[in-house]
């Protein structure tokens, strides 16, 4: 009969792959300096070079229009490197160890969501940093950017989740790279970089109603100091329950990979 796992050991057993997913990402210097490069090269080509031909039909500079589209895009392309950190890790040996280990089976994916979570908070404060030095202003209260923060860090969760779940299916690294492409089309196909209310019928009602334009509908308007109170709910009830069921399902599928 096999033992069970009390409370502290999930604890401690997932710290364990915390700090060893970390080891891993700070051996790997070029995707540390990648991350925090994204965030310059987007603000320079969104705020800068479009932002002298595009017209957002709001008397508000296209700089502070676009930078919670920016910041969920960063975020967006932050996440996805757990889905390649979790592929690799089901594609070796290192798996077939795991299992042999008297170790909670929640600790291998909470250890890779961890990490992935402050790579993307540290992607957002990098998108920040640069946005501000390029020319975005804005006059949000310490409120607004507690509600603000707290967006942001369900969007990660919500979406780290998701990313872990490609991670887990995906056959190859290869296959992760049409994945990882859908992903990005969201933001694309969203409000991120034009007003929603510019594009065809179809695609405007999609682009308003989907996940991510919630979510920078909310961070805009509070950005801005619109009224944003039913975005805010909205984003935060899809956000919630992206990453309630993305966790149940990842969690799922990790352990039918185990039984096989």
């Amino acid at each position: 009969m096999t033992k069970p796992i009390n409370k502290p050991q999930v604890f401690a057993d997932g710290m364990a792959m915390f700090r060893r997913n970390m080891i891993k990402t700070l051996r790997s210097p070029e995707a540390i300096v990648m991350a925090l490069i994204v965030p310059i090269v987007m603000m320079v080509m969104f705020g800068q070079i479009f932002g002298g031909i595009a017209n957002v039909g709001y008397d508000i500079s296209f700089m502070n229009f676009v930078v919670p589209g920016i910041i969920v895009m960063c975020i967006n392309i932050s996440a996805q490197s757990s889905s390649y950190a979790v592929n690799q890790d089901m594609s070796t040996g290192i798996i077939d160890r795991f299992r042999s280990m008297a170790i909670a089976k929640s600790a291998f994916i909470s250890g890779h969501v961890w990490v992935s979570v402050l790579r993307s908070i540290a992607v957002v404060m990098a998108t920040f940093g640069v946005a501000f030095a390029m020319g975005f202003r804005t006059s949000m209260s310490f409120t607004d950017w507690l509600i603000t923060v707290g967006i942001l860090m369900l969007f990660i969760f919500a979406l780290t989740w998701l990313t872990v779940i490609i991670g887990l299916v995906a056959k190859d690294a290869e296959s992760l790279s049409g994945t990882g492409f859908l992903l990005q089309v969201f933001v694309f196909l969203s409000s991120a970089f034009a007003p929603t209310d510019t594009m065809p019928t179809v695609l405007r009602v999609f682009a308003a109603h989907q996940p991510v334009s919630r979510v920078i509908y909310a961070i805009r308007g509070l950005v801005l100091g619109m009224p944003c109170n039913t975005d805010i709910l909205v984003a935060v009830i899809w956000c919630t329950g992206i990453m309630i069921v993305g966790m149940a399902a990842a969690i799922a599928i990790y352990r039918s990979k185990l039984t096989k």
